[in-house]
């Protein structure tokens, strides 16, 4: 029975059309965004390890909350931002203990037993897609892995292809369910999609300024932009919040954070309705038929890589890949020989 779907598989390969979808046009922005973050450094004041607040038309102009120590990356979801600390204490132990916040006074509570594993997170973004958050894991060989909100575990999803000799700094997913990050540089870094399934790197645009210090990405689901805190050294007129627009290719700046704070873990603290779909529509036309299992191979042979809600539909499997298990699941619940996925 296997041997006779796969070639039906292989024959319908060759006989459908494909179809390609485009992202969503971006919204204009028409009120101000508000923003959280944690100060790494203050380089003019006192506010290093305090979490602070502000907004996108006067970046300026901040609120500071409690005070945490050493955390590198942090992400907001439904309420809270969820994070990792990371530093070694007086007695030269590490702690990497996982904890949220509530983004009103910004209160720490560490989960119980939670951590990273000792794993370096140095950034973290929550996918609206999928409904799970993702962190960019260790500075030297990056990769990126799922994140349990309940107990802090780290699961290896993707190695980044040429992460290591590129480097690659902070992290940001946006409504379609697109990763991003940017690249290492003295002079210009690059904004680079990253292909979930390959790992691979795509340049988007190039930023035009350095990514040395400590930076910052986040999304916004009312303004669909990715805002940039950026920090090229503490006494730079360049240091500050930034908006990217990927439809138009801009890079525009908004102001100075503070005196020109290094801020890590930026968010936006409006909630994203989560993408829908249904499961196994990865042509997302409303029904799951054998158009669907021809799409899931194209991608899982590279022929046609899938994006954002097709993507996620597509892993039927739920093992974070579409491959052609998925395909096969789906064209056989298109012949009605499966009753569900």
């Amino acid at each position: 029975m296997k041997k006779t779907l796969a070639l039906i598989l292989a024959l319908i390969l060759v006989s459908l059309p494909f179809t390609a979808f485009a992202s969503p046009a971006p919204f204009e922005e028409e009120a101000p965004v508000r923003f959280g973050g944690y100060v790494m450094g203050d380089f003019y004041g006192p506010n290093t390890n305090s979490w602070v607040g502000f907004d996108s038309s006067d970046p300026s102009s901040i609120d500071v909350y409690d005070s945490l120590i050493s955390t590198y990356a942090a992400a907001y979801h439904d309420g809270f931002v969820y994070g990792y600390i990371y530093g070694f204490d007086s007695d030269g132990v590490l702690h990497d203990e996982f904890y949220r916040a509530n983004t009103k006074n910004y209160g720490v509570e560490f989960i119980e037993g939670a951590s990273s594993g000792g794993e370096f997170v140095y950034g973290m973004a929550f996918n609206p897609v999928d409904g799970k958050m993702y962190a960019l894991c260790d500075e030297d060989h990056p990769y990126l892995a799922e994140v349990d909100l309940e107990t802090g575990v780290l699961t290896r999803r993707v190695d980044i292809a040429l992460g290591t000799l590129l480097g690659v700094q902070t992290l940001a997913i946006d409504g379609s369910g697109e990763f991003y990050a940017l690249t290492f540089s003295a002079v210009s870094s690059k904004l680079m999609k990253i292909n979930m399934t390959s790992g691979a790197l795509t340049p988007v645009l190039d930023t035009g300024m350095p990514c040395f210090y400590g930076q910052s990405m986040t999304w916004d689901p009312v303004t669909d932009a990715i805002y940039w805190a950026h920090v090229n050294e503490p006494s730079s007129l360049t240091n500050g919040l930034y908006r990217i627009d990927i439809a138009a290719g801009s890079v525009t700046y908004l102001g100075m954070i503070g005196s020109g704070l290094e801020i890590m873990g930026l968010h936006t603290v409006t909630d994203a309705d989560p993408v829908s779909f249904i499961k196994g529509d990865v042509n997302l036309d409303g029904s799951v038929d054998s158009a669907d299992a021809l799409l899931a191979l194209r991608h899982s042979m590279g022929i046609e890589l899938l994006e954002g809600a097709g993507l996620a539909a597509g892993d039927v499997n739920e093992d974070g890949s579409v491959d052609s298990a998925d395909a096969l699941m789906i064209l056989r619940f298109a012949l009605g020989i499966i009753n569900e996925l």
